[in-house]
């Protein structure tokens, strides 16, 4: 399987409800569309012409951030928010057993599964504006793509919940 680039904004998920994800050419792949102000906080991928591939869902009631990607209804990852005693850490469970290693609070970090990157994440210096790079190598880039939404939205509850906690 070839290695395939996606750009994805860094600031995605505000007032706007729609937004591009672009491959390396800046040609529009998918689209997310968000329900603003939706009790869940529902995420949908869809293709170009609309239609969706998989959502991406946050649990209401939790101790920890944990989101749920769904196909159809049907529930194919959970990803979660581990705290332990030295770092926090993401388990990603269901279909796809995947690891997350790296920095994901600074978009640089590799998901792996069986030892093997699967996908590679960081910040993308010269492309379209304040944008992370998605490079997929073994795995569907719709998976990788609901994870990192996934991942983008814990990072903005915990900066959210960090300047909270500072007033």
């Amino acid at each position: 399987m070839m290695m395939q680039k996606f750009y994805m904004q860094e600031k995605v998920f505000g007032f706007q409800n729609e937004f591009f994800i672009k491959n390396e050419l800046g040609q529009d792949c998918f689209v997310v569309f968000s329900k603003l102000f939706s009790l869940a906080q529902k995420h949908s991928l869809l293709n170009c012409q609309r239609q969706e591939l998989l959502s991406v869902e946050n649990k209401l009631f939790s101790w920890m951030p944990t989101f749920y990607v769904k196909q159809n209804e049907q529930l194919l990852l959970t990803i979660k928010q581990e705290c332990t005693c030295m770092s926090q850490e993401l388990t990603i469970t269901g279909t796809k057993n995947w690891k997350v290693l790296g920095d994901y609070f600074a978009h640089d970090f590799q998901i792996f599964e069986n030892g093997q990157v699967v996908a590679r994440i960081s910040k993308a210096w010269f492309s379209w504006g304040d944008s992370f790079l998605i490079e997929v190598y073994y795995a569907q880039p719709e998976y990788v793509i609901a994870v990192v939404m996934a991942i983008h939205r814990i990072i903005e509850q915990q900066r959210r919940n960090s300047s909270n906690s500072m007033m």
